[in-house]
């Protein structure tokens, strides 16, 4: 996936680019804002395809073409995920290091594109499940039905940079943290393992659009959970 375009000199573009085996990459592609080479849409931010690049005799990466597989158009037409995909963007820039693979990232990244690309669902849905799911990639993700000290199942748990605590073993994180029932953790796990296919397919989604509140803070409690560790 194409996640950075920025205007380098004498009318090119420096791309970053989310690719298998390789991870995130840094390529040129001259001539590319003069309208001198085109690549067609393959230079657009969200572009999925198959990239082919060079090496240059100064070491740096040039990119040859762009097949483009998935446009991502229907994300395009949808304003507030495309903010969200922007945001995602972001994230990955920040915290995946440059040229280290990490394919089942790259994986879970298309198919949330995928569902943020679906208007009949909300986009803080699916920014819990790609968050979730990247601190999974990762083996950080938290046992959304335990406390984190003690193991104990609890009816009300509280969020904190050491995952979800019990009321016995910090009281004080259940007056200044975000605290979730028991109920919609399960929810919200249930949510967060379905594949995409069987989350676009529910019935009375009307349900998950009343929940928008939830995933939005659930969402921030696990990015936050994140990028501390």
């Amino acid at each position: 996936m194409l996640v950075r375009r920025a205007l380098k000199g004498e009318g090119s573009l420096s791309l970053t680019v989310f690719l298998r085996e390789r991870g995130l990459l840094r390529i040129a592609a001259r001539g590319a804002a003069s309208g001198k080479v085109r690549f067609g849409g393959g230079t657009e931010p969200f572009v999925w395809g198959v990239f082919k690049y060079y090496r240059g005799r100064s070491g740096g990466l040039h990119l040859e073409s762009v097949d483009v597989a998935d446009d991502m158009l229907p994300l395009r037409k949808r304003p507030e995920a495309l903010f969200m995909a922007v945001r995602w963007a972001r994230r990955l820039l920040r915290h995946v290091p440059v040229e280290l693979p990490a394919d089942e990232l790259l994986k879970v990244l298309y198919w949330s594109m995928r569902l943020l690309s679906n208007k009949d669902l909300p986009v803080e849905l699916a920014d819990w499940r790609f968050l979730y799911r990247w601190l999974k990639t990762q083996g950080l993700v938290p046992d959304l039905r335990k406390c984190a000290l003690c193991g104990n199942l609890s009816e009300r748990l509280a969020w904190s940079a050491e995952g979800l605590l019990c009321e016995s073993c910090a009281p004080s994180a259940h007056e200044t943290k975000p605290v979730f029932s028991a109920t919609r953790l399960k929810f919200l796990e249930a949510l967060a393992r379905m594949d995409a296919s069987t989350l676009e397919g529910l019935e009375k989604q009307e349900v998950l659009w009343e929940q928008r509140a939830l995933f939005n803070q659930a969402a921030r409690c696990l990015e936050g959970f994140l990028f501390e560790v």
